[in-house]
């Protein structure tokens, strides 16, 4: 959970013409770690010519037009590759005739020294772009590991399993030129056989565009904050959106509050104005100072997440949170680590849920361990279940957030519809003191 919702929203937010940037997820990509038994060797110092040219001479064939003879090239071809290794000092000219240099000889000495070995190398296989990859392996994680953070886990581009025919020298050749530059030392002749045996994830974002009106969605990838075009044009060659269960839909009406915080609300647009104003493009509203003063504020949908990253990583006095439905997307172990601390330090913290006669809604997992959580800590932790609550709210010391957001469920919906989300932030201490007494009483009510 972090606050790079805003940071992607300006980056990246005009990248789909006519769409709007609905939401920043985080997202795994399926990988593989293939060992590849290879035939290789070092690199050869020489081009090819010259090195034939010098191995040639070292043969006793020291005559130019007998050596463009030998190897089927045109006789300027040698002369030039001569004259190049004439100007290295590795050949000189005896006549009409070349012969070898004392350097020369110990270049063709290496040469002869230098024969290919069978290595088995390990690789990283991109089964979204179905390509070998130079991914970081420690950086990769297993399947529960990203279920676990709640990532979005992306579809492959194949079914079939990694051949021969996806892993050539000539891939692996590119791969090793694209990490080492100009110096790359080692060559690969042949792949002789793979064995494709470990299935892992690579961490990014998945972005997600869409148009409310036509119900149009279309797809992206960061990679280490970077936007990654192939994957987005592999996703769409995938029919990611129709296999990942997506769609875009109209928002819910945001709550109305009382005629007087309503006439002092600053709408979304105005506060988008300030905040652009600040000079740290990683900003959020909530960190603007000029925002910040706003006693009654718009929320976008990008806030959201970060304010409830806000409320975890800083609520000292009390945290209160109403949401229909917790999904272990979002109740992640960071996020149990999180609230654990507001709770070590004191907080008074309030988590109710219920949506209809069951949890069905809900991850029975996420709620489990909620309910640890809140056995370990009763005096200060207070979890329930209300008969049927359509309120979503956020309260943590001096702020209050009313919207239509679902705060413990906006990600993980296996068949999850994007809405550009609004609410409205109060921070009068009295009014949010006053909320707070209500949805307590509400929740003591309510609780089945």
């Amino acid at each position: 959970m972090t606050s790079s919702f805003q940071l992607f929203q300006r980056r990246f937010g005009d990248e789909r013409p006519g769409m709007q940037l609905l939401a920043v997820e985080e997202a795994a990509i399926p990988v593989t770690i293939v060992h590849a038994d290879v035939l290789a060797q070092e690199r050869k110092p020489l081009p090819i010519i010259e090195e034939f040219l010098v191995r040639l001479v070292a043969a006793g064939i020291q005559d130019g037009h007998d050596v463009a003879d030998m190897l089927g090239l045109e006789r300027n071809q040698v002369l030039e590759a001569a004259a190049i290794q004439v100007s290295e000092n590795n050949l000189r000219r005896a006549g009409t005739s070349l012969a070898l240099t004392a350097q020369g000889t110990e270049v063709v000495r290496n040469l002869a020294a230098t024969q290919p070995v069978v290595r088995q190398l390990p690789v990283v296989f991109d089964r979204l772009v179905w390509r070998l990859a130079d991914y970081n392996r420690s950086g990769l994680m297993t399947k529960k590991d990203a279920r676990d953070q709640g990532r979005q886990l992306l579809p492959a581009a194949h079914k079939a399993r990694i051949g021969l025919a996806d892993v050539t020298a000539e891939s692996f050749n590119a791969l090793l030129s694209a990490r080492d530059g100009h110096e790359r030392r080692v060559e690969i002749l042949r792949v002789r056989k793979i064995a494709p045996n470990t299935h892992r994830y690579l961490p990014g974002q998945l972005l997600v565009y869409g148009d409310a009106s036509r119900g149009d969605i279309e797809l992206a990838v960061c990679i280490d904050g970077e936007l990654q075009r192939d994957h987005g044009l592999a996703l769409d060659a995938t029919n990611a959106v129709e296999r990942l269960g997506l769609s875009v839909g109209e928002p819910e009406p945001r709550p109305i509050l009382d005629p007087d915080l309503e006439e002092q609300r600053i709408d979304l647009a105005q506060v988008e104005q300030i905040a652009s104003a600040a000079p740290d493009e990683a900003a959020t509203p909530s960190t603007v100072p000029a925002v910040a003063e706003l006693a009654v504020r718009s929320v976008g949908v990008f806030e959201h997440a970060d304010l409830l990253t806000q409320a975890l990583d800083t609520a000292k006095k009390r945290l209160l949170i109403i949401s229909p439905w917790v999904r272990s997307a979002v109740v992640t172990t960071d996020f149990l680590a999180m609230l654990e601390q507001r709770l070590r330090t004191g907080a008074e913290v309030t988590i109710a849920h219920g949506y209809g006669d069951d949890d069905s809604g809900s991850d029975e997992y996420a709620l489990k361990r909620l309910s640890n959580l809140a056995s370990r800590y009763h005096d200060r932790f207070t979890l329930a279940r209300l008969k049927n609550t359509h309120a979503k709210i956020l309260i943590f010391d001096g702020q209050w957030v009313s919207t239509s957001f679902n705060w413990l469920s906006f990600r993980g919906d296996p068949e999850r519809t994007y809405r550009m989300e609004e609410g409205t932030l109060v921070s009068i201490p009295e009014r949010v003191d006053e909320a707070y007494d209500r949805y307590r009483k509400l929740i003591a009510e309510q609780s089945t």
